[in-house]
């Protein structure tokens, strides 16, 4: 039989590589410094909005207004994601067409003052425009209007079809491009 010193040498042996295992397990199990998740960083680069109006104006006349149900945008780049728009395009000279939109979604960059709008655009003018596409950019340097996909334009007597359009002045007059079709009379209605 072991003598009682011999006991206690094994207990303390056994707690030693106990007390090790521990360690060992510790070090290697460490959990790592938890990192910001992707949603946590857009958020802090983000800021929301909710029924906010962007609003662009050159020489002291208003050239459009946006509003949308929500606005996201990205302070470190500019860009702003809208959903559910409505907005105002306004013509060269008063009383001249201003068109009416709407669209599901839609961006805008604040630094070139830049819009698309996308997945089903809807837009009627103040002079029976009517206007369908699957997408409408405005691009401000040039400041030309392009429809993009579908493009279906119906205004007095006169139907037109496309895909793309492009126009300088509000739709009175415009460009038609890719599998155009233009129907004039009584079938056009």
């Amino acid at each position: 039989m072991k003598s009682l010193k011999d006991k206690n040498k094994i207990a303390l042996y056994g707690f030693i590589v106990i007390i090790i295992a521990v360690c060992v397990w510790a070090v290697v199990t460490k959990p790592e410094p938890q990192k910001k998740a992707a949603d946590d960083t857009n958020k802090e680069e983000t800021m929301d909005y909710m029924s906010n109006t962007i609003v662009e104006e050159r020489n002291g006349r208003k050239i459009w207004e946006i509003t949308a149900d929500s606005i996201k945008m990205n302070t470190k780049t500019q860009q702003a994601e809208m959903e559910n728009i409505h907005g105002k395009y306004y013509g060269e000279n008063d009383g001249e067409q201003v068109l009416t939109l709407t669209a599901p979604h839609g961006t805008y960059s604040d630094s070139t003052k830049d819009i698309v709008l996308d997945n089903g655009v809807h837009v009627q003018g103040n002079q029976g425009l009517v206007f369908d596409a699957q997408k409408l950019v405005w691009d401000d340097e040039n400041q030309l209007l392009t429809g993009q996909g579908n493009v279906k334009i119906v205004k007095d007597n006169m139907q037109a079809q496309a895909d793309q359009v492009e126009s300088s002045n509000s739709f009175l007059q415009f460009k038609l491009s890719g599998n155009a079709h233009i129907v004039e009379g009584s079938t056009a209605q």
